[in-house]
């Protein structure tokens, strides 16, 4: 059924159990899965040390996304595993990226809610909302 699975993280051991669980999925249906990474963008226009800063972050990302690429494949080899980074605004970035991949599905792990400290909800709530495939959210 789900073929073509996005796990965005935040790079949290926490996200583990979803690369797991979309990993296993995916394995039943002869699918792969996309680990995405978005550095959040701060407003206004980037000067040249806000973008070395960028750099830097992705560089960290792409380090733990091949760990976790190296260390799942071992467990499930027949899986296609893919690594992305990109910039942006987390939830935006989400969406336009499974648009533009043909996603099946998206595994997001949950997060803790205040709604004092975040008027929108958090990111896994965004994206239910708005993105116009499955998501699972993985507790």
């Amino acid at each position: 059924m789900y073929k073509n699975i996005l796990v965005p993280t935040d790079l949290a051991d926490k996200s583990e159990l979803s690369i797991q669980t979309a990993l296993s999925m995916a394995s039943q249906n002869s699918g792969k899965v996309h680990l995405l990474h978005v550095v959040e963008k701060m407003g206004g226009d980037p000067d040249a040390e806000i973008e070395n800063f960028y750099l830097k972050l992705a560089e960290n990302a792409n380090q733990k996304l091949t760990d976790w690429q190296h260390r799942f494949q071992a467990e499930f080899n027949d899986v296609p595993i893919e690594k992305t980074i990109l910039v942006g605004k987390r939830a935006q970035e989400i969406i336009r990226f499974s648009l533009a991949n043909d996603i099946d599905l998206i595994v997001m792990t949950s997060r803790t809610f205040n709604k004092e400290e975040q008027g929108l909800g958090t990111l896994s709530h965004q994206v239910s909302l708005f993105a116009p495939i499955s998501v699972l959210v993985v507790r």
